[in-house]
């Protein structure tokens, strides 16, 4: 298998061809890189990876930073701690990269406050006066010429640090549209002096940065460049691109990581953001480093949504990149090598894009987590250890948290039983895959049913759990995660013939008309609103709130919307359904009334928890527990997480 060979960066070997890809965690302080973001690290190294590269090492902190919590590199105090890094993961025989970074325009994000946050209150530079195209970022300050000089200087001072911290080689990021790719794209320089105007002068800051990377890294330590594989109209055609990784090359970089750096709000169905959600297919860039490859003689290293041993493999045997890069595949499962080599390719837990945990929270200031690994962020603060008390634990629902629970309390030793009411196992997740674009959900299910059913875990289908069948059972534990009850608001007509519950659309329970009209505009209600728009139907979403599909990532939520309007679902925003009638529904917007006419209703305002079911448990077992949206609704990693700290304690 191509993917577990050993490989050569230059005068690098590595033990295979896969790569942690660089990826922002906010598990830094005042730019340190800290002992639980070693934890986070030394995890990837111990499951396998051939070369681990560090986040961004920001060279001029923090006016370059690119998130709040990035880690620095522009000053000697951080070395001792960058070198316990390396002294942490070399034993596991995995090589490292230190990413060097400059946030550049990127840096300018502003809070609601109206602060900047990410650069402590520093207007941001580039090389134009040109912003950053996504909403909330400032102009940025043009480099003068001297600037220019003093930044190439601090990328030649961080990779000096980065050799003396024990890194093996030395990244370039010139993604993204981090300062470096600003000065290469005609879609942010504007320059026309000597940095900017043509194509050859645009290449100029990054050759001099390389130039000066090589003197202080010297030949030992190999220089590899992250790239945009593509950009929006406007910036380098795919001629260009490929014409820059020619140009270092003959610089003398010695491999290319091809990736993509824009935002999820440009507003073109062709372009793929820099973090592909659920609606984009396995590896969307992989033909942007296949392009790459074609014009360069060094090793190319591809990336994005690359998820499995077998699709990494394929990549690698048809020619399109020499190495695997791997972020959130890596996050969801750090031993994602070691099960690939012992062919456990069933037992990797699969990431599902969500773009949660390892992107929402990151741009929200958060540290790093995710929906599907628990531990990831937290890596030595929390372990699955034997319990020294079995315990006889029921489990009623087998949703995400029910399954989470059953799996780690199987682990542990306890003696598990889960009880699911429907004639299979998944509960929400089954539903939750069924909205387009939304079927990596099932490779959760699928992961998790697996492992329950290898862990020896009893499943009792089509019976629901009632406090008389527990009191026959006499458990230990019991723990409800038997999911929630869809709202019914108090809307005149809301009982009517022509009015349905979401979850029974997305079944096929019930029959719909040719217009429809969804009350509520959450994320359930607008991906139901693409289900029915794909299929045909004339969509109205009516919502309270100034806008839908609050509280989605980015990732998913603007792509969505866009397919929304271009299948013409009206969306209604500030406005609320007054009452329902037999030929639609009496909307308020704005202070006016209007009938918006529709053959049926769908309900989806969201989820209550059972708490009438929680009362009638109470002491029925010894230990009694609720998850997930039995007790409040909740995303599948909510679900997740709270399945497995009960686990953890019972």
């Amino acid at each position: 298998m191509k993917l577990l060979e050993p490989y050569s960066i230059g005068k690098m070997e590595l033990k295979n061809r896969i790569v942690l890809a660089p990826m922002s965690n906010n598990l830094m302080e005042d730019g340190f890189i800290t002992d639980r973001a070693i934890r986070f690290y030394e995890a990837r190294a111990k499951g396998g990876v051939g070369l681990i590269t560090c986040e961004d090492g920001i060279v001029d902190y923090p006016l370059g930073n690119n998130v709040r919590f990035p880690g620095a590199i522009d000053d000697d105090k951080y070395i001792p701690m960058l070198k316990k890094l390396n002294d942490t993961i070399h034993p596991y025989g995995a090589k490292t990269t230190m990413q060097l970074a400059h946030g550049g325009r990127r840096s300018g994000r502003v809070a609601k406050s109206g602060y900047l946050e990410v650069t402590r209150g520093k207007v941001p530079v580039g090389p134009s006066e040109v912003a950053h195209p996504a909403p909330g970022y400032v102009v940025p300050n043009e480099l003068s010429i001297e600037q220019i000089k003093q930044v190439i200087e601090q990328f030649g001072q961080g990779a000096r640090r980065a050799v003396e911290a024990g890194f093996d080689s030395i990244g370039l990021h010139c993604a993204h549209m981090y300062l470096c790719g600003e000065f290469l794209s005609p879609w942010a320089n504007k320059r026309t002096d000597e940095y900017g105007g043509s194509f050859e002068r645009r290449l100029r800051f990054v050759l001099e940065v390389i130039e000066r990377i090589r003197k202080e890294a010297g030949p030992e330590h190999p220089i590899i460049v992250r790239v945009n594989g593509m950009e929006p109209e406007g910036g380098n055609s795919l001629y260009n691109i490929r014409r820059n990784a020619h140009a270092f090359e003959k610089a003398g970089v010695d491999a290319i990581h091809v990736s993509v750096g824009f935002a999820a709000t440009i507003k073109d169905p062709m372009f793929i953001p820099s973090i592909p959600s659920m609606r984009f297919s396995d590896g969307p860039i992989v033909h942007l480093a296949e392009n790459i490859k074609k014009g360069v003689n060094i090793p190319v290293i591809a990336v994005n949504k690359i998820r499995t041993p077998d699709f990494a493999e394929q990549i690698l045997q048809e020619g399109k990149a020499d190495l695997i890069a791997m972020g959130r595949t890596l996050i969801a499962d750090p031993d994602f090598v070691n099960k690939t080599m012992e062919g456990r390719y069933e037992d990797i837990r699969p990431c599902t894009s969500c773009c949660i945990g390892c992107i929402q929270n990151v741009m929200s200031d958060l540290p790093l987590s995710c929906t599907v690994n628990t531990m990831a962020g937290r890596e030595g603060e929390l372990k699955i250890e034997k319990t020294k008390k079995p315990k006889k634990v029921l489990i009623a629902g087998s949703g995400p948290g029910g399954l989470k629970a059953a799996i780690v309390a199987a682990k542990r030793g306890h003696d598990v039983t889960i009880y699911e009411k429907q004639d299979r196992l998944g509960g929400m997740l089954i539903d939750g895959a069924i909205p387009p674009y939304k079927t990596d959900i099932n490779r959760l299910t699928g992961y998790l049913t697996k492992q329950v059913d290898k862990l020896g875990v009893k499943v009792v289908l089509n019976t629901e759990v009632t406090p008389s069948l527990v009191n026959t059972w006499k458990p230990d534990v019991v723990i409800i995660a038997a999911g929630g009850d869809p709202v019914v608001p108090e809307i005149p007509g809301v009982k009517s013939r022509n009015v349905t519950a979401a979850v029974d659309v997305l079944r096929g329970q019930a029959k719909v008309g040719d217009d429809i009209v969804i009350i509520g505009g959450g994320q359930a209600g607008v991906e139901l609103a693409e289900f029915l728009a794909l299929k045909g139907k004339k969509v109205t979403v009516v919502e309270m709130l100034e806008s839908v599909g609050v509280g989605m990532p980015s990732q998913s939520r603007m792509p969505l919307l866009f397919n929304l309007e271009y299948h013409d679902v009206n969306i209604l925003t500030l406005a609320k359904a007054e009452e329902i009638i037999k030929n639609g529904v009496i909307v308020s917007q704005r202070g006016e009334k209007r009938l918006i006419k529709a053959d049926t209703i769908v309900i989806s305002v969201g989820y209550n928890g059972k708490q009438e079911f929680i009362e009638s448990m109470k002491g029925a077992a010894p230990e009694v527990y609720s998850i997930g949206d039995s007790v409040k609704p909740g995303n599948i990693g909510d679900a997740i997480h709270q399945g497995f700290e009960v686990a953890i304690k019972i």
